[in-house]
């Protein structure tokens, strides 16, 4: 606000210089005298005739609102040649919570305060009216408004007046004076926390143990803690590369302070900002994650701040398989390593209702023919024709020879959509079992890892699975077993068993 108004005060630079020194970030924090009186003489100046002007009445009044969830700020200003100069401010608490929460009525609210505040000046006469909401524009086209909203666009109407939209980013004086004024009181310097915020800082010291356990070190002069930390006028800082950080005791209600000093008051920004305005200053454990907790659960950035990220879409995952070898996943995995056979890539084929898996070794450069003959060799032959086949969008199975194959064996494809692998979770999953196992069992060189394929595929058919809670080599023999049963024991009972029943035919 002081630097908007600079070209009214006199020398502003070389008064306000002691402030703008604190301001550089190779300067240590330091409110002294000077910057005191400095701040108190600019205070006197935004209040009196250096800044100030008369009201002429022959010129139009320009009027500037803002509104925050706090307050309401407004200044009445007149054209001084080529610079606007203010008359008057205004400042004024916002009335309930519950106005502060629509920006819209808040607003509206701010300018229907400012007339009537100033309604000695404004009435009967043209002016301009500024304000960083642009739909204020479209106050009476609104198709439904309360009863309050149309006791003040009544009083609106009573004046006669042009109204503009000012960015935010000009609207400097206005916003000032429309923030919280203890908010701003806040600041921490070191050595310059309000008396309130000292006593309860002092009382949370003692509570928290991390803290108290740093404050008795440094009374019993431990060096390695008194090169990190220092006690000044009681509080407890984090003094490192000549920069003193007030260190914040576990308190929910002075940590929530100060990031609301750090966040509320300076923009409400991502988390990113906000933690560098609070490293600045503060430092307790954990401090990142506070601050990106705040932020995220901050009412004002969720209704406001406009999201760039596409809503995600509703969960489908595939149904579950009736039975045995009716649905599979597979896809191919890339070892990065070519064995000494020649191979580098694995097929991964999956049985999706035991999770029972094959894993065969293949050159990187197989076609669409070798890898049918691979799938029938060691899927079809064992376990009978799918019903259904999951995989992505590799090129072998885009082709059409596969899906020739596929509609012969009577298998209905089911591909995933581009880029998103993670529907088909199953093989994708385990292809980050296999790469785990593989780094335990080859060799240095890893040329061998065709090789441990085997041996890697018994380890996970012969451990338990958390989907079924039996190993998948078991349930598969269970099923198995029970088919057998069915039909050397109890003939023509095979084709109303549910194992019988579930069991693909070849």
């Amino acid at each position: 606000m002081c630097g908007y108004y600079r070209n009214f005060v006199t020398n502003y630079s070389t008064v306000a210089s002691p402030l703008t020194d604190l301001t550089r970030l190779d300067t240590l924090w330091d409110w002294s005298d000077e910057c005191e009186g400095v701040f108190k003489s600019l205070k006197h100046a935004l209040m009196n005739h250096e800044v100030l002007m008369v009201p002429d009445p022959q010129k139009p009044f320009i009027v500037t609102t803002d509104a925050s969830q706090y307050g309401i700020g407004a200044v009445l200003a007149q054209q001084d040649g080529k610079k606007l100069r203010p008359i008057v401010y205004m400042s004024k608490k916002m009335p309930s919570k519950k106005l502060a929460k629509s920006t819209y009525e808040r607003e509206l609210y701010a300018l229907y305060k400012t007339l009537v505040h100033w309604k000695h000046f404004l009435v009967g006469r043209f002016f301009y009216l500024s304000t960083d909401h642009q739909t204020l524009k479209w106050i009476k086209t609104q198709p439904a408004l309360s009863y309050a909203l149309k006791r003040w666009i009544e009083v609106i109407d009573q004046y006669d007046f042009k109204l503009e939209y000012l960015k935010g980013e000009y609207n400097k004086v206005a916003d000032a004076l429309s923030r919280r004024a203890d908010y701003l009181g806040a600041l921490v310097s070191d050595f310059g926390v309000s008396d309130e915020v000292t006593q309860s800082l002092v009382g949370a010291h003692q509570e928290d143990p991390v803290t108290m356990d740093i404050i008795r070190k440094l009374q019993a002069k431990d060096k390695a803690t008194e090169s990190e930390f220092v006690m000044v006028d009681g509080l407890l800082y984090l003094d490192k590369v000549g920069i003193k950080r007030l260190v914040v005791p576990s308190s929910e209600p002075l940590r929530s302070l100060f990031l609301g000093e750090c966040h509320d008051t300076t923009g409400r920004f991502g988390y990113k900002k906000t933690s560098a305005n609070l490293v600045q200053r503060f430092w307790w454990p954990r401090m990142f994650d506070d601050a990106k907790k705040y932020v995220e659960t901050c009412q004002v950035c969720q209704r406001d701040k406009p999201r760039t990220q596409a809503p995600l879409g509703l969960l489908k995952p595939l149904p579950i398989p009736a039975g045995l070898g009716q649905s599979v996943s597979m896809d191919f995995m890339d070892t990065l390593v070519t064995s000494k056979s020649g191979k580098r890539h694995i097929f991964v084929i999956i049985d999706r209702f035991t999770k029972y898996a094959r894993l065969v070794a293949m050159p990187e450069t197989a076609r669409t023919d070798y890898v049918i003959k691979l799938f029938k060799d060691n899927w079809v032959r064992d376990f009978g024709l799918p019903k259904s086949i999951v995989s992505d969008r590799d090129v072998r199975f885009t082709s059409e020879l596969w899906k020739k194959t596929a509609k012969r064996m009577g298998s209905q494809l089911q591909m995933t959509s581009g880029n998103h692998p993670e529907a088909n979770g199953q093989a994708e999953q385990m292809n980050r079992v296999v790469q785990h196992l593989l780094r335990h069992y080859i060799k240095p060189i890893q040329d061998d890892w065709d090789e441990q394929l085997p041996l890697i595929a018994s380890l996970y058919n012969n451990a338990i699975h958390s989907s079924t809670d039996v190993s998948p080599n078991q349930l598969q023999k269970t099923i198995f077993t029970l088919h057998l049963s069915c039909t050397l024991m109890r003939p023509g009972y095979g084709r109303q068993c549910l194992a019988c029943r579930q069991r693909p035919t070849a």
